[in-house]
């Protein structure tokens, strides 16, 4: 997977339209920033956003660049995080542990298999600049390499490695569930973490920077570093953003009988 990204990385360098990394970056360091700091003050709207960009992700994967797919797919996820944040906050934080767990568990692909689908670049194609369309096409080829790579790596898996998925599936659920405001300030830590990193990534490729092999090379360094950020996001949102009021079930007039019996006791004392 990581030659993917190196070989993108190469490619992306100096040939890429400005606008393909340069909007994506900064957008993804905005709001990762509020998403990381604040998420909590804005939880459907980090949920409805979220929700988007997942179910429009699948949407895009399994449907193509079709507009139609993918607006109502991103439209219908919008919805899932806004009217159920608490389902939804739970399914995402299942998501992130099984993303995680994927990548420890996958076995890399054999030597003959690491190829992309762009290849090396070629000499005399080194310094040509490509349109804000031909971009978009290579890093569509791109994602797909991923996604075939990444398929790969699930048909590789063998019974135990499915059953631990499973395992860590149903156990983030619960703890979703049953602990909405901790896996609420994690979800949106994580998910800001990760998008920092993602635009930092974009924008120093534009800078001409070679990223991604800089935290290969220094996996561990980069991995505390993310780990320490999220721990942060979440401590912080815990302390800070207050918990989410809940409503009364009684009506207006009993609130308001309530109210004015308090104020007469309060006076006749």
């Amino acid at each position: 997977m990581i030659e993917i990204l190196q070989s993108f990385e190469q490619v992306a360098a100096g040939r890429f339209s400005p606008p393909v990394l340069l909007v994506p970056g900064l957008a993804m360091v905005a709001l990762g920033l509020a998403a990381w700091l604040a998420g909590m003050f804005l939880r459907r709207l980090v949920l409805a956003l979220a929700g988007a960009a997942v179910v429009g992700i699948v949407g895009l994967l399994a449907g193509g660049p079709n507009a139609t797919v993918v607006g109502l797919a991103a439209g219908g996820g919008a919805i899932f995080g806004v009217v159920a944040p608490r389902l939804f906050t739970a399914v995402l934080l299942a998501i992130l542990g099984l993303s995680i767990v994927l990548v420890i568990v996958a076995k890399p692909p054999p030597a003959e298999e690491a190829k992309t689908l762009m290849g090396k670049p070629e000499a005399e194609q080194v310094d040509q600049r490509l349109t804000v369309r031909e971009s978009l096409e290579v890093t569509w080829a791109y994602t797909l390499d991923v996604v075939d790579r990444a398929g790969s790596a699930l048909r590789a898996l063998v019974g135990v490695d499915y059953a631990a998925l499973g395992v860590v599936a149903l156990v983030l659920l619960a703890l979703g569930l049953f602990l909405e405001r901790l896996a609420g300030a994690l979800v949106c830590s994580v998910l800001g973490t990760v998008l920092i990193a993602a635009g930092l990534i974009l924008l120093l490729i534009y800078k001409g920077s070679a990223p991604i092999s800089l935290v290969h090379r220094q996996g561990v360094l980069y991995t505390l570093v993310l780990l320490g950020m999220a721990a942060f996001g979440t401590l912080e949102q815990l302390v800070l953003c207050p918990a989410p009021q809940r409503r009364s079930k009684a009506g207006p007039r009993e609130s308001r009988g309530r109210r004015e019996e308090s104020e007469h006791s309060w006076r006749g004392r």
